[in-house]
């Protein structure tokens, strides 16, 4: 009960500051709007080939991502789903807000790889688009203006009212006994020293050999000491395939690799079933503005 009422704690003191109680996030519906015409648009590319949604799939498996090949290179992108709830972009960290996240992926050459003068032409020589900035901002098209109106997309793609949440607001019966097993073995075996905050990771980097150094195993390679964001466990289940290069497809096979690479605990069938079912309990509520 003392473990649940100091996560119970943490929980509100997070969402006291920055957001609702239900965990939704509040955005501008108008400018939401916009950002998703403009996040399936292929034409704001540098080749017009390709959109944010390439990559960030939000409708025929409702993942917010999908394994891509861009540019001769194979990647596993991070979901999108609640990615309003991050505190770091990137796997290697390099955007801490939304508005740079957004901006880096609309100018790097291994996403849609478009200037901002260029984009921002692109945009404004589509009529639709100018009539629809000239309503929604003062000062219609610019890039900022083009970057907002996706930040507030990205905003209203926020999962809510995922069982555990509740089950931290007091419902003791939005989880099962075994669900709430495998939430005391999440914790035991150390997963939560790196999946903790609001959105269960996004909040830190870490080094893939932090535990084989720490009990001093000699199973290293270079690889394991760069550093990476640490990925958001919400809506897990849904998010397939796993890893940084999405090698691994089935998320028990990801939650055993894991607890034997990385946290060096050889889990049992019996403890990977609870530690799965408990990880379901954290997939969210479809959100509105993809209905």
């Amino acid at each position: 009960m003392k473990k649940v009422l100091l996560l119970l704690f943490a929980f509100l003191y997070a969402i006291a500051n920055d957001f609702t109680p239900s965990l939704g996030v509040l955005y501008d519906e108008k400018k939401a709007e916009l950002g998703k015409k403009i996040f399936f648009d292929r034409r704001l590319s540098d080749n017009q080939d390709k959109s944010c949604e390439t990559c960030h799939n939000l409708y025929w498996d409702f993942s917010g991502t999908i394994r891509s090949s861009l540019y001769n290179d194979t990647i596993n992108p991070p979901t999108i789903l609640s990615v309003a709830l991050n505190h770091i972009y990137f796997k290697n960290g390099s955007a801490k807000n939304l508005h740079h996240q957004v901006t880096q992926s609309i100018t790097s050459n291994m996403q849609l790889g478009i200037d901002e003068k260029t984009m921002t032409s692109r945009v404004a020589n589509i009529s639709e688009y100018k009539n629809l900035f000239s309503k929604i901002y003062q000062n219609g098209i610019t890039f900022d203006n083009i970057v907002d109106s996706i930040v507030e997309f990205e905003k209203a793609l926020t999962t809510t009212s995922s069982r555990f949440d509740k089950y931290l607001m007091g419902d003791e019966n939005a989880m099962t006994n075994e669900e709430k097993k495998g939430l005391n073995l999440f914790k035991d075996i150390g997963c939560v020293a790196c999946h903790n905050g609001i959105n269960l990771g996004t909040n830190l980097m870490q080094q893939l050999s932090f535990y084989q150094r720490v009990f001093n195993s000699e199973d290293l390679n270079d690889n394991m000491f760069e550093v990476y964001r640490v990925p958001t466990l919400r809506n897990i289940s849904r998010t397939a395939p796993y890893m940084l290069d999405g090698s691994i497809t089935q998320l028990k096979d990801a939650i055993k690799h894991v607890a034997d690479t990385q946290l060096m605990h050889k889990l049992s069938d019996d403890e990977i079933e609870l530690i799965y079912k408990f990880l379901l309990t954290l997939n969210g509520e479809y959100p509105r503005i993809l209905k």
